[in-house]
């Protein structure tokens, strides 16, 4: 007969295997199965079959006698006190993963099934080894994370390629050297070269200089993809007036051919300066946030995704405040990541939370460069959601881990990481004090140690404000 659940069964097994011996029906379980189970009606272990003789060790010769639940792992015996209460199923038996624990390894992971032999309540407990599925899963788990790990670092070396590829100053132009049309171009190329409603993108390489400079640009183009070096001539820009020195460099990337040329000398001031628009029109479809902060650490201007990740209805209501008020711990994080960036020219993941507008908090990756424009020093920062953490009050958050500042260890001097920590850990200890003391300023000073000028001085230098309590001056 056919059943739908397990495939084709003997048609009439009372009579097909009415004569088989004892020791041969035996045989056929081990070779059939990883390990068998003999079980009386209560439960315990009559006997053990094992087909590998390594697979337990020494171990299974110790089950006999003892309860099957309490040869498995705590959180395994309730799923085998389910398997001995429910009814035996002859035609299509449930099967449940049993841990076994072992003396000098990891548990053994096992799956069974229960048929029943006698009708006053012998089992038979079959099982397969899962340690193969097992290994397969860990390996195709590892390989995920580390897909996903890779994935992480291209996007953020990706954004990182185009925030600088498109802050630069000089117009910058990608080209397919394969059919001589352009492939990319930075703001400032794109200022110079789009008018009229044209567009750099798809059009000539030759759109890019005038009529009596063509056949040089060609001649340029030549001689570097023969010489494979940058080469460098001056050469009339389209719509320009005089020629400007024009470097071009050939390279080859993934069986692709490109072409980038780097003009100098513009003509004209671009029309949007870093402090105004710079990065709405560079990066306002980046889903990463983006802030551009000058020395003073106020905010130039932020991209839309920033907006979002700090919950900020418009540019008008963030831009000219400190962004260390908003990222990190005011005064502390940004200056060091400032400090990072000079030394290193870059900063890169650095692990750190933004303070929502209404209170919030989230995760955040931040990495960073800086450019220089005139005699003033800009610095962009790409603020990358972390972890989804659930929400809590900014102003009972705690500090990060001071294991996070060794990241900045070779980019920063000793002194200054030390002397961040410890003004971390002092604003620590004075929140704590006013927390535990309701804001009474003077109880805190107290607590700390302190004397209540050497309290006020330090609210002061940390930013740190509140509701105090009245009764400051009659303690």
């Amino acid at each position: 007969m056919e059943h739908p659940r397990t495939g084709r069964q003997f048609s009439d097994p009372s009579r097909s295997f009415a004569n088989l011996e004892a020791a041969l029906v035996a045989t056929m379980v081990t070779a059939a199965t990883d390990v068998a189970l003999l079980l009386d009606r209560g439960g315990t272990i009559v006997d053990v079959a094992i087909r590998e003789p390594d697979l337990f060790g020494e171990v299974e010769k110790s089950w006999i006698g003892q309860k099957f639940s309490d040869v498995v792992t705590v959180e395994s015996r309730q799923k085998v006190v389910r398997m001995l209460s429910e009814e035996p199923d002859e035609e299509s038996p449930a099967r449940r993963e049993i841990n076994h624990p072992m003396p000098h390894g990891i548990d053994l992971p096992v799956s069974y099934s229960m048929l029943p032999l006698t009708k006053n309540g012998t089992r038979l407990a079959l099982g397969r080894d899962l340690r193969t599925m097992a290994s397969l899963q860990q390996n195709l788990i590892e390989t995920q994370l580390a897909l996903e790990t890779d994935y992480a670092r291209l996007r953020n070396t990706e954004t990182q390629y185009r925030v600088l590829f498109d802050t630069a100053l000089e117009p910058i132009v990608l080209v397919d050297a394969s059919n001589g049309r352009i492939i990319d171009a930075n703001l400032a190329a794109r200022q110079r070269f789009e008018k009229d409603g044209r567009r750099l993108a798809g059009a000539p390489v030759n759109a890019l200089f005038g009529t009596a400079s063509q056949s040089e640009a060609d001649a340029l183009i030549a001689a570097a993809r023969s010489s494979g070096e940058s080469e460098t001539a001056s050469l009339l820009p389209s719509g320009g007036e005089r020629k400007v020195p024009v470097a071009v460099r050939f390279y080859r990337q993934h069986g692709s051919s490109r072409i980038i040329l780097r003009f100098a000398g513009d003509e004209e001031p671009l029309k949007n300066t870093i402090e105004t628009d710079l990065v709405a029109r560079l990066t306002s479809t980046l889903p990463d946030g983006l802030a551009v902060v000058g020395p003073d650490r106020l905010i130039q201007d932020v991209n839309e995704s920033f907006l979002d990740l700090s919950e900020i209805a418009s540019r008008n209501q963030i831009v000219g405040r400190p962004l260390d008020e908003i990222l990190g711990r005011r005064g502390v994080e940004l200056g060091v990541l400032m400090k990072a960036i000079d030394t290193d020219g870059f900063v890169r993941n650095f692990s750190t939370h933004l303070n929502t507008r209404y209170g919030g908090v989230v995760e955040v990756e931040v990495s960073g460069s800086a450019i220089t424009r005139g005699d003033k020093r800009f610095y962009g920062f790409s603020i990358r959601e972390g972890a989804r953490t659930p929400p809590r009050p900014a102003a009972s958050e705690p500090f990060r881990s001071a294991n996070d500042m060794t990241g900045l260890v070779g980019r920063v001097p000793l002194r200054e990481i030390i002397r961040e920590t410890a003004d971390i850990i002092e604003q620590l200890c004075i929140e704590a004090a006013l927390d535990l003391t309701r804001n009474n300023r003077a109880s805190a000073a107290e607590m700390l140690g302190l004397s209540r000028q050497s309290l006020y001085s330090k609210l002061r230098r940390h930013g740190i404000s509140g509701n105090f309590s009245e009764s400051d001056d009659t303690h």
